[in-house]
This record gives structure tokens, sequence and C-alpha cells, in this order.
């Protein structure tokens, strides 16, 4: 006979995401395991022909840098092969990024920015 705690009822128990779409269909996935379409040899998971993660990473060597040793000549060479060359700017290149249009160019910090970062970012 009271509508308005029927209708506030109601209203609590209304969920608020709203999902699009129908539900997606549930997946019946196989008993036992099968044979991966990328496996070798037919193999299946944790059969005999597999061998274990630390089996695997026996066969690998720990990873080390190696300096690169340079011979004097070889050195002497490079220099000559590679060196600066000043020329002029063909058309459509810039001698620095100040150069640009000003639509490019790096916009300035103002003053509330340059407070806010030394701040540390609080307000």
């Amino acid at each position: 006979m009271i509508p308005t705690p029927i209708r506030l009822a109601k209203s609590v128990y209304e969920p608020m995401i709203k999902f699009v779409g129908t539900r997606h269909p549930f997946v019946k996935h196989a008993p036992e395991a099968i044979v991966h379409p990328c496996a070798t040899n037919g193999m299946l998971p944790g059969s005999k022909e597999c061998i274990s993660a630390s089996k695997y990473m026996e066969n690998y060597k720990p990873f080390r840098v190696v300096p690169i040793k340079r011979s004097t000549s070889a050195s002497q060479a490079a220099s000559k092969t590679s060196s600066f060359v000043d020329r002029p700017l063909d058309k459509g290149e810039l001698a620095s990024i100040f150069d640009l249009p000003a639509r490019f160019q790096y916009k300035p910090i103002n003053e509330k920015e340059l407070e806010s970062i030394n701040s540390g970012g609080a307000w």
C-alpha cells in the first residue's frame, strides 16, 4: 500500500553497471591434455620426451660481455673513414630545434608549473 518504500527498495538492488551484449558461451575443455598444433613429433606436456626447465637451462652458458680490442691500424682506419664534413644545409634541414616554427617549439614553463616542479608536485 505504501509505494515509496517499495520503490526505494528496488533502487537499492539495481546494479550500477550495465553490460552490453549477450553472455559469453561456456567453453568445454578436453578432459585430458592434447597435443599442441606447434608441438614437435606430437609431444604431450609431461611426457617422457619433455625435459625439465632446469635440465634445459644447463645447456646455456651465462651471458658475458667481451670488450672489443682494436689494433692501432684499425683505429686509424676508422678515424679516416668517419670524419666530420662541414657542409651547407639542404632544403628542409635545420641546424637547431629553435629554427622550427613556433607551433613545433617547446612551450616555456610558466611560474605556476615551475613552482609545482620545485615543490615536488605538491600544490
